[in-house]
């Protein structure tokens, strides 16, 4: 995926590296552990193109890499990345599929 830089230029970054993208303000941001980048184009288009590669709506605002989630804090509604240091929020209405999702990861293939 190619995204814009600051200074105008633009740079490509890895499907996996990536863990959340969110709207703020009209414009759309690829969050990765390195840093946030722009990109021209809206979440619906990105939930379809990423939707069957393990990425999830979560609320309005953000389309998340549910492979890169740490964890989920039902209480406040938000889930962490990148051990702790980046989150994103989690709509009332998609906590307990984001609970099922890490207790299934957690037992892991065998159950």
């Amino acid at each position: 995926m190619r995204v814009l830089l600051n200074d105008g230029s633009s740079r490509d970054i890895q499907e996996e590296d990536i863990l959340y993208f969110s709207n703020y303000k009209n414009t759309i941001f690829v969050h990765t552990k390195e840093g946030e980048f722009v990109l021209p184009t809206t979440l619906s288009d990105l939930f379809t193109a990423y939707g069957d590669k393990g990425f999830e709506r979560l609320d309005r605002s953000n389309v998340v890499n549910i492979h890169n989630i740490d964890e989920y804090d039902s209480e406040r509604k938000i889930v962490f990345f990148n051990q702790g240091k980046q989150f994103t929020t989690v709509s009332e209405s998609n906590g307990s599929r984001i609970k099922k999702y890490l207790a299934a990861r957690k037992k892991g293939p065998s159950g």
